[in-house]
């Protein structure tokens, strides 16, 4: 027999076919997990490669497949499902260290040589012969995977045996960051004064649920991306082309946006262009289907009054105590129009080529002309041609042609015709830059188009033919550019993203006098994984009467005490964007006699009060990274699935399952972890004397003692 193992394979061979072969051949008592390693030099294992997703991602045999159009189309032909494979188990730990990785598949290829070269002999494993004749490596699984049985909705509402609700899971989730460009709605003041619960705020919520027919707002133009990623090992979800290059491509035009077109023009144009990015796409379009809903699909209806979000301060934006909703700005949106949606433009199918995915010929009414828009701006260099798929792709465009049951769509400009690109190893691990390469002419390019499609669409009818060249191309050379590919590609450290994040939190803390400090870090490589969702992970919360609440409908009023406020701590790339999305969209103002304004300095947004350039009705300045004054242009919005809520006055991190859901989101969960959940891999020590024999005995009792209780305890919890 078999002695207990640990399967070693290279991450070429870590698919879907692999596993099944290794989980069909031993009995599951033997096989104690799968190590998978990073390839080395002296590995024999061919490169041809199977990517772990699905070949409909989102779609066909996934959790999401009913918000996605079209489900059964494979964009993904290289996939192989692995990652919706049920593991349990069966834990997995990735060795990306190269050293480390050579060292395990040498010993690991030598412990089978030697066990194969003595199945013949009667003994009861080969370690008990001489555990010094080769010191065996030994791996150890400390992952929790719950009772076999487990489902999110089950977890999220699990009370123990007292009946206390006792949460075994938290939500996937965090915050989508938009902003508009150009000046800001001037306030309504028909609601009188939100400072505290007197029923006035309960007409914004109304108006959000579907005010935006005859009130003269503009329609929106909406240019969009996922800021997310996934593989089969949430640490090394790289996202280098299925998320940095999108972010990347966004973000630059939006520069290139608020660079180019000054406020004065904008607000006089037919249409409003909008940029947004949206957390946790890869996990049911959290991050769009929130928002989209939230603004029009059905709209958001507060159950509460709207309030003040800091109670001493009548001029911070309105908020909601139940739902929570930390803003309501997006309530004074206008309808969308379309959307431009942006994908995996960092590796191209074709060399200077980009594909336009028209929603308009399989799904939506119609798509807002952009397909023409875009296709017009064919060069002699680059080509920006109709798709052959006859589909649409899984992006933020899915949701609101989803939602608005085709009465709304738009373009998704992507690097891939009818199919994703092989190498670009989507929903990957691999899918890092130090596998791939990602174009930054492509980028830049991307980014060009993208600023000047969006532009030509905000002026409507009223375009005649030049406006757009008023934004010039991006050059791949661009500091800017090439500095945030290193942030996004290399580095989520870098000093780029820190400072526009550390300046957030001195906004924050100036505003709220609470400082809860940055957010998580995006990691050095950068790690675009949407994690769990509670108040240290982007949750927003409102602390009533010094107590803090995911939502909120208590018997205490809100605004009684002036420390009363909402509050939230994003993750530094959610945080960093909303910074740079001042910065670049916030600098089109003009001072007192309509020229662009020479920008004040600043440490923070208090030596930004009186600025000249952010007077308009209902703008206001902020300090930004750059360390200058802008007009605030950024929003926070909640990227949470749709069935799952924040429990009225409980703490954060509890929530409830809506009775609405008819079983359609996707509900994705994680267990709650601690800082001693990985892989611990480690030579075998060998004999090392009868020295440490007493300290065996004692450990033994120690841990019979703690076994005891924590016995108790599980009973308890109904987990024994």
């Amino acid at each position: 027999n078999l002695p207990k193992f640990v399967a070693v394979v290279d991450e070429y061979e870590y698919t879907a076919a692999t596993v099944e072969q290794i989980t069909s051949l031993v009995d599951s008592s033997t096989l104690q997990g799968i190590i998978v390693l990073n390839h080395t030099e002296s590995s024999s294992v061919s490169k041809s490669y199977v990517n772990p997703a699905p070949e409909s991602p989102r779609g066909q045999n996934t959790p999401s497949y009913q918000f996605t159009p079209d489900n059964d189309y494979a964009w993904n032909a290289n996939g192989d499902g692995l990652v919706i494979k049920d593991m349990f188990g069966i834990p997995t730990g990735y060795v990306s260290d190269e050293n480390i990785a050579e060292y395990i598949l040498s010993t690991s290829t030598q412990q089978a040589q030697e066990l194969l070269a003595d199945v013949s002999e009667v003994k009861k494993s080969i370690f008990d012969k001489d555990i010094q004749k080769f010191p065996p490596v030994m791996a150890e699984f400390e992952m929790y995977m719950g009772p076999e049985q487990m489902d999110s909705k089950t977890c999220l509402t699990w009370v123990d045996t007292n009946g206390k609700w006792s949460p075994k899971c938290l939500p996937l989730g965090g915050n989508s960051v938009w902003a508009l460009a150009g000046s800001p709605y001037a306030e309504d003041d028909s609601n009188g004064d939100n400072n505290n619960g007197d029923g006035g705020g309960n007409d914004q919520g109304r108006r959000a649920e579907g005010q935006n027919q005859d009130d003269g707002k503009r329609p929106i133009i909406m240019v969009a991306t996922n800021m997310d990623a996934t593989s089969m090992f949430h640490e090394s979800a790289r996202g280098a082309n299925s998320a940095a290059a999108n972010i990347l491509t966004v973000l630059m035009a939006a520069k290139m946006f608020g660079e180019s077109v000054t406020d004065q023009v904008l607000d006089n144009l037919q249409n409003k262009v909008m940029f947004s990015f949206f957390q946790g796409e890869n996990y049911g379009y959290l991050g769009s289907r929130s928002l989209l809903k939230d603004m029009a699909y059905p709209g958001f209806q507060c159950e509460s009054s709207a309030v003040s979000a800091i109670a001493k301060d009548p001029n911070s934006p309105n908020a909601c105590l139940n739902p929570l909703r930390h803003d309501l700005d997006f309530a004074e949106l206008g309808d969308i129009q379309s959307m431009i949606a942006v994908d995996q433009v960092g590796i191209l199918s074709q060399d200077e080529t980009f594909y336009v995915h028209d929603s308009s010929n399989y799904y939506a009414d119609s798509d807002g002309g952009l397909s023409d828009i875009l296709q017009g701006m064919n060069s002699d260099d680059w080509t920006i041609g109709a798709s052959s798929a006859g589909s649409l792709p899984p992006t933020p465009l899915s949701s609101i042609v989803n939602l608005s049951g085709g009465t709304v769509g738009g373009v998704v400009l992507a690097g891939y015709d009818a199919a994703f690109v092989d190498d670009s190893y989507y929903m990957s691990h691999m899918d890092s830059s130090e596998r791939v390469s990602i174009n930054l002419v492509s980028i830049a390019k991307a980014a060009t188009i993208t600023a000047r499609a969006a532009l030509i669409a905000a002026y409507g009818d009223a375009y005649d033919g030049s406006a757009a060249d008023t934004i010039e191309d991006l050059d791949s050379e661009d500091d800017t550019l090439n500095a945030l590919a290193n942030c996004l590609l290399t580095n989520g450290n870098c000093n780029l993203l820190t400072n526009h994040g550390k300046m957030e939190r001195v906004n924050s803390r100036e505003a709220s006098g609470i400082d809860l400090g940055l957010g998580q870090s995006l990691g050095n490589p950068p790690n675009y994984y949407v994690s769990v969702f509670s108040q240290n992970d982007g949750q927003s919360f409102v602390q009533v009467d010094g107590k803090r609440y995911g939502s909120y409908t208590g018997e205490t009023e809100y605004g009684n005490d002036e420390d009363d406020q909402f509050l939230i701590r994003p993750n530094m790339l959610e945080m960093a964007l909303h910074a740079l999305l001042n910065d670049y969209l916030g600098r089109g103002g003009a001072d007192a006699d309509g020229n662009a304004p020479d920008f004040q300095s600043c440490k923070s947004s208090t030596d930004c009060s009186d600025v000249a350039y952010c007077s308009s009705a209902g703008d206001k300045a902020v300090c930004t990274g750059s360390k200058v004054c802008v007009c605030s242009r950024s929003h926070y919005h909640v990227a949470l699935d749709e069935a799952i809520i924040p429990s009225p006055n409980n703490k954060t991190g509890v929530f409830i399952v809506s009775e609405d859901d008819e079983g359609k989101s996707p509900m994705y969960t994680e267990p709650y972890w601690d800082n001693g959940i990985g892989v611990h891999v480690y030579r075998a020590a060998g004999n090392s004397g009868n020295w440490t024999l007493g300290i065996g005995f004692a450990t033994a009792f120690a841990c019979m003692a703690a076994t005891t209780l924590l016995r108790k305890r599980l009973h308890k919890e109904k987990l024994y």
